[in-house]
């Protein structure tokens, strides 16, 4: 028996391989697919068509009646739903029965590191692989923020 069978345990997941293998390496170590929740963070940055924040946060969330910001949070639901269901699509066999799937509108390694607190997760399992380069150095890897920023263990598996 493992330290974590047993344990809810969290993969985010991003359509890619080295995601993927992190979802088989949580199957492997929950003991049972009940206790692996599978998340995709849908990053609504890319679908504004800018970067940072909206400004949203200081006028306390309120659209004040400005056009486009209820546009805004329509199409991240729109999109979650879209995700939730290649989600469930992807893993849609046998092997992968039992195994819960959620998707969240939000910064990926923020969104990843709230809903496991929320969601009381005993463990994140994810893929050292992502963000390269020059983003990387401005902005840090997911894998790093969530490392820094989670409640509970992060296992990191290297690419």
């Amino acid at each position: 028996m493992n330290y974590f069978q047993h344990s809810k345990i969290l993969a985010p997941y991003d359509f890619s391989k080295f995601s993927l293998d992190a979802v088989e390496t949580a199957m492997r170590i929950a003991g049972s697919n009940e206790n692996v929740t599978v998340l995709h963070v849908v990053d609504p940055v890319p679908l504004y068509g800018y970067s940072g924040d909206t400004g949203l946060g200081m006028a306390g969330g309120a659209d004040w009646g400005l056009p486009g910001i209820g546009l805004a949070s329509q199409i991240d639901e729109d999109h979650v739903q879209r995700a939730l269901k290649m989600l469930r699509a992807e893993f849609n066999d046998a092997r992968h029965e039992g195994l819960h799937y959620d998707t969240i509108a939000s910064d990926p390694s923020h969104g990843i590191t709230e809903y496991a607190q929320q969601n009381e997760m005993d463990l994140i399992v994810l893929p050292s692989h992502g963000r390269t380069g020059m983003t990387r150095l401005l902005i840090g890897s997911t894998a790093e923020r969530v490392v820094r920023f989670a409640h509970c263990p992060v296992m990191v598996l290297r690419s």
